[in-house]
């Protein structure tokens, strides 16, 4: 439920600023995860040999996306395109909260037989403004659109099957946005998407531990911080609670928190999907992948519960089985795709016969009625 500031009086503010006092007496901040965009150069990597590559050309690429579904303010992203000679098909990663494209270099060794596509979120990378915030999947959708619609613009890469795959906030971009544009996407594969923000927000404030002298201590007026989550004056508390669970730098991205339920979102999306999930995974329960997997309406579907350790472990805990496992549901999946769009043809081709055969019966009918 959204409750407007006017919703609030001197003393809940108090409240919240006591709150937000003794986390900061317990939070002590990893560091952050991400470079600062002015010490990276993209010449290097552009620039590297064509072997490589497999022979493929990297680009560097630049894209607009829409700021918000009511604003006609557009963005730039940033990202980089790698294009293979007999590419199978493209591939869009979808990167997680406070990752960038750099971070997720190295799942482009998972495609080697497809073009691949990385590139920053809002609030993520290069190119931020002031303007720019962080919405854990809601906005990150405008993105993942735009970059598809660059993708769509390329006269070499017509006629590929596109493939997206994205991790944490990225599966929750991508369920968004495929959930909103049928024609994005050919396959999925979705790895610890989150159920919805309650949820996450819910589990957050339950593992979230004060430490102070040694001491341990449960996280004071959870149920009040829950119900009133997405208010802007606790949303400052929540953001420190939430960083700090993902052991990032509260202050390295500007974020806001809206609501938002893929677990619905998904039983809009028809095509094959592929969910993967840690069984130890702290951020986001079992439960809610085995949820979203029920309600995908997808007729080809799969759901792997691995042994990673943590949240995004699979790739790390074994990734050769990993790879192996992701890049056969894509051949089954698109091979899927292929038999049902064969289906559909014989059928449609089927039903116009039957209604020409239909339309002559009746004209010689008619006929010979005179």
């Amino acid at each position: 439920m959204k409750i407007g500031s006017n919703a609030y009086d001197y003393r809940n503010m108090s409240l919240i600023k006591r709150y937000f006092i003794i986390i900061i007496l317990g939070v002590i901040f990893s560091n952050p995860c991400l470079t600062p965009p002015s010490a990276v150069s993209n010449y290097g990597i552009v620039n590297n040999k064509a072997k490589y590559f497999d022979y493929g050309i990297m680009e560097e690429i630049l894209f607009y996306a829409q700021h918000q579904s009511d604003s006609s303010r557009m963005i730039p992203r940033m990202g980089f395109l790698l294009t293979r000679p007999h590419a199978l098909g493209t591939v869009l990663i979808c990167h997680g909260f406070m990752c960038d494209k750099y971070d997720t270099a190295f799942i482009r060794t998972m495609f080697p037989h497809y073009n691949v596509m990385t590139f920053d979120f809002r609030a993520h990378g290069e190119k931020i403004d002031n303007y720019q915030c962080c919405t854990f999947g809601r906005d990150e959708a405008y993105d993942v659109i735009a970059a598809v619609n660059y993708l769509k613009s390329r006269p070499d890469l017509q006629g590929l099957p596109r493939i997206v795959y994205g991790f944490s906030m990225g599966a929750v971009a991508a369920i968004q946005a495929q959930s909103s544009d049928a024609t994005l996407f050919d396959l999925m594969v979705l790895d610890c998407p989150y159920d919805c923000s309650d949820n996450i927000i819910k589990k957050g404030l339950e593992n979230f531990k004060i430490n102070i002298f040694g001491y341990s201590f449960s996280l004071p007026g959870q149920s009040f911080l829950e119900n009133y989550a997405y208010n802007p004056y606790v949303q400052s508390v929540l953001k420190v609670v939430l960083k700090t669970i993902a052991h990032m730098d509260a202050t390295e991205t500007n974020t806001y928190i809206y609501p938002i339920r893929p677990v619905e979102s998904i039983k809009k999306i028809t095509i094959p999907c592929f969910f993967i999930h840690c069984r130890n995974d702290e951020k986001v329960s079992v439960q809610a992948a085995k949820d979203i997997f029920e309600n995908a309406a997808a007729s080809y579907k799969k759901l792997w519960i691995t042994d990673g350790r943590r949240h995004f472990d699979s790739f790390f805990y074994n990734p050769e089985k990993y790879m192996y496992r992701v890049n056969r549901f894509i051949q089954k999946g698109l091979a899927a795709n292929q038999h049902l769009l064969y289906q559909k043809m014989t059928d449609d081709a089927v039903q116009k016969h039957e209604k020409i055969v239909v339309t002559d019966i009746k004209s010689i009918a008619l006929k010979n009625s005179f």
